[in-house]
């Protein structure tokens, strides 16, 4: 049984014809090999090494379905691969066309269901600024707006459970390279316009950031200091969260001031909604429009998926653009931050984390990343000078937006008040309860220390890993550890929250799979974490809301978590790179 004949004919059907558009995706992972132009020479021999191992066992398998057919001979060999792949390709198509259609069925049932009066998934909303538009117009035509109470909410579960998983079909098939960047760019604007006509969505915090915006732009206060109660008889005190009404502003002095500013310029509840909305669209559009121009550049096989992680997201789409939440300006300070990176500019990008940091405190993590690498990468005798130089651009632009509002009562700046918080998704929260229960209400603050340990414990071995890589320290391992950092932040802090996935996905094209995977799978628990906002509209449907997530998604979490650890400690002990992909792990502890 003679198989010579073989690559001759699998070569001819690759390369001509239909048969050179099923070669691109071979309907599984992409080769990820970095192509940072700025990229060490070790990680260029491993990406080789990594492409010739794919290589031969593409030519493995083709060997084997050769001694399968080899007795068939030459032109029914072609024949049978030519309508084998042609037949895979259908499939492929088949998939991706579903995939595509499932994720825009699924934006535009939310859209609907969003748009039912007194929908769940509606917080307080003045009466101007209640749904309306063709998704209002779609509500009643297809009858759901004549659907209520207990009836709508389970229509409300099921929307956000097949949002879930919609997206992740479509992720799954952007990953595998059958949808193109293109095509999922295209997807996220329209999604984007979308959200344009759809009401308020899943948070009161558009109206703290309002109030807190009065309090300095019209009222000329203090909101570091004084309270929205102090002013009850505002328009926004109907509206505000309740827990919030006697809090100090606990956001960056930078987006006090921004709110300030869009305070002073609209009067109206619903125009100040608009207006914080129309800032979240603008900065997750950008952000989405950085990460696409980088991957394009760096790894344009991830393109697709890399837009797919923030455009096509019902977290982003739906609890954080509709929602006006200020953590997609985060997002879009790592965005940037990480492009000037791979530029080779880093002082700029110290400014760009240091803009974001005054926004939320979240962006001083990868900032802090970001100097070591900078202070670990100079020669030491320019050590100091480097250190100083990024520290004075990120002193002198903390100084001057923090300034006006710089006083003795709260010198942090709302840090003090923040570290005060709990959220009920969180891990440390659930262990913390346990705790509690087992102990009378001692013992519950020990899971709150450990967890906050374990986070600066992961920090400083995430930044001992990057300085022992010194000099050579590529911009994919920075941006890795960025990513890195903010997931464990995220995990291991005592407030989880769906919009605080955000800070993350611009980096998720960078990790390897299982930090990967575990943005991918915190995003579709906390898709399907929010079903039901308000207490005082659908008390029994919020509470089950509450305990779903807390005894039912908070676990998860801890599992998915620890998953994520395991994969750091076997990463850390191998000395393996945060950027590799398992298989070069394997490669790295055989090189040891």
């Amino acid at each position: 049984m003679s198989v010579t004949p073989l690559p001759n004919c699998v070569s001819s059907l690759t390369t001509k014809g239909p048969m050179s558009t099923l070669e691109a995706p071979h309907t599984d992972m992409p080769s990820h090999a970095p192509a940072n132009p700025t990229a060490s020479g070790e990680a260029r021999r491993t990406s080789r090494r990594t492409s010739a191992a794919r290589s031969d066992r593409r030519i493995r398998r083709r060997v084997v379905i050769g001694r399968i057919l080899g007795g068939i001979g030459d032109a029914r060999i072609r024949l049978y691969l030519r309508g084998l792949l042609q037949s895979v390709a259908v499939q492929a198509s088949t998939t991706r066309n579903a995939a595509i259609a499932g994720s825009v069925a699924s934006v535009a049932l939310v859209a609907i269901v969003a748009s039912v009066p007194r929908s769940p998934f509606q917080p307080v909303l003045p009466g101007s600024a209640g749904p309306s538009g063709p998704f209002r117009w779609l509500a009643g035509l297809t009858g759901l707006d004549a659907v209520h109470g207990s009836a709508l909410v389970v229509v409300s579960v099921l929307t956000v459970a097949l949002a879930a998983a919609a997206f992740l079909a479509v992720l799954r098939e952007a990953w595998r390279g059958t949808i193109s960047a293109g095509t999922v760019i295209g997807l996220a604007v329209a999604y984007h316009v979308v959200v344009l006509f759809l009401p308020l969505l899943f948070s009161r915090d558009v109206y703290s950031y309002a109030y807190y915006g009065k309090i300095a732009g019209v009222y000329h206060a203090n909101p570091y200091v004084v309270t929205p109660s102090d002013f009850p008889s505002d328009p926004l005190a109907l509206y505000v969260g309740p827990r919030w009404v006697g809090t100090p502003a606990v956001y960056g002095p930078l987006f006090t001031l921004l709110s300030s500013g869009v305070a002073r310029m609209f009067g109206s509840v619903t125009a100040l909604i608009a207006a914080f909305r129309v800032i979240a669209i603008v900065a997750s559009l950008a952000t989405i429009a950085i990460v696409a121009r980088l991957v394009r550049r760096v790894r344009p096989e991830r393109e697709a998926f890399a837009v797919a992680m923030i455009g096509l997201n019902p977290v982003v789409l739906f609890q954080s653009v509709a929602s006006g939440h200020n953590d997609l300006l985060v997002a879009l300070s790592i965005a940037g931050a990480l492009a000037l990176v791979f530029a080779g500019k880093e002082l700029p990008a110290t400014a760009v984390l240091s803009l974001g940091a005054l926004v939320k405190a979240t962006a001083a993590v990868p900032l802090l990343l970001l100097v070591v690498v900078v202070v670990a990468r100079t020669e030491p005798g320019r050590r100091a000078r480097a250190l100083a130089a990024h520290l004075a651009v990120a002193a002198a632009i903390a100084l001057l937006f923090a300034l006006p509002f710089l006083q003795t009562s709260d010198p942090s700046l709302g840090m003090t008040e923040l570290a005060k918080h709990q959220g009920w998704l969180a891990p440390s929260r659930f262990f913390g309860r346990v705790l509690d229960a087992m102990t009378g209400e001692a013992l519950g603050i020990v899971s709150r220390v450990t967890f906050a340990a374990a986070f600066v414990l992961a920090l400083f071995l995430i930044a001992r890993a990057l300085v022992r890589r010194a000099p050579s320290i590529p911009a994919e391992a920075e941006g890795a550890a960025w990513g890195w950092s903010l997931l464990f932040l995220m995990l291991l802090g005592p407030v989880l929250l769906p919009w605080y996935l955000a800070w993350t996905l611009p980096l998720a094209w960078l990790l390897p799979k299982v930090p990967r995977l575990t943005a991918v799978w915190i995003g579709t628990l906390l898709t399907v974490s929010q079903w039901a906002t308000e207490p005082t509209r659908y008390p029994r449907a919020y509470d089950a809301n509450v305990l779903f997530g807390h005894y039912v998604l908070t676990p998860v979490v801890v599992v998915v978590l620890a998953w994520l650890a395991v994969d750091f400690v076997r990463r850390l002990r191998a000395g393996t790179p945060f950027e590799e992909e398992p298989d070069e792990i394997a490669a790295s502890a055989r090189r040891r």
